[in-house]
């Protein structure tokens, strides 16, 4: 089991395959595991390196409190002590928010950036917004992360053959002690970096689901004001969709990268 220290902190990674480095983060309450469907394939062209976050998985899980810039650090350190080279990055919901504070704070290190399923703030304003977050705020704190990835289950994976995702899904998230858990939660609370997206200059992919948690006309805005950014819309499918449906997640995440990696020099 690979570990490393990172700002005081072991954290638990693994490495698979060589070639440009392909390093991708996952989500709350989740962990690297859940990135099993991506590694083989990109594997065979990349070094693809997968994190636990701080507070995640087999990493360490300090108190809190946490934040999408703190996680970045992590990960920034992470990426100074194992690569050489900027790094092609690939975030899922909040490992997306991590993605965003890495290309801000630390773009030297990224190559290039595709945000799955997040856009650039998680307002906490209107009363739907509080009852969307607070109410898993409520659920998580009284019942243990497992009560809530039996919840989130059902709604990203809805239909009836999706019952072994639903089932691993749960049982993965029944694993996350309530402290962290919680902390990574109250990190997300109106986080924001609308009013820095125009510094990112990478070449960055934005991928939404038809179903996803966060509408549309945000992730538009969020492109509308990247440099260089495109957004593509992945019809059916739902929040975790590099579980739902990998074929379709990773032929388009694996175009976006092979036109970056067979552009020619300039």
């Amino acid at each position: 089991m690979p570990r490393t220290i990172v700002n005081g902190l072991s954290m638990h990674y693994e490495s698979h395959g060589d070639g440009p480095p392909l390093l991708l983060l996952h989500g709350l309450g989740s962990s690297l595991r859940d990135w099993e469907y991506q590694i083989a394939p990109f594997a065979s062209r990349f070094r693809v390196l997968t994190v636990d976050l701080r507070g995640h998985g087999k990493s360490d899980k300090p108190k809190g409190p946490y934040s999408m810039a703190l996680f970045a650090k992590d990960v920034g350190t992470f990426l100074k002590k194992h690569v050489s080279e900027p790094a092609h990055v690939v975030g899922l919901s909040m490992g997306g928010a991590v993605a965003f504070h890495l290309a801000l704070d630390h773009g030297h290190l990224v190559k290039s950036m595709v945000v799955t399923n997040m856009s650039g703030m998680v307002p906490v304003d209107t009363f739907t917004q509080k009852r969307f977050y607070y109410s898993r705020l409520i659920l998580s704190a009284l019942m243990g992360p497992g009560a809530m990835g039996k919840f989130i289950a059902g709604h990203v994976f809805p239909k009836p053959e999706m019952a072994p995702l639903r089932e691993t899904l749960t049982a993965r998230w029944a694993e996350n002690p309530r402290r962290p858990y919680l902390s990574s939660l109250r990190a997300l609370k109106n986080w924001s970096v609308m009013d820095r997206l125009h510094r990112i200059t990478c070449p960055a992919l934005l991928i939404h689901s038809e179903h996803d948690y966060s509408p549309l006309d945000h992730k538009k805005e969020v492109a509308a004001r990247m440099q260089n950014a495109t957004l593509m819309t992945l019809p059916g499918t739902h929040h975790i969709v590099n579980v739902e449906e990998p074929a379709s997640f990773n032929a388009l995440v694996m175009n976006f990268l092979k036109s970056l990696e067979e552009r020619p020099a300039e």
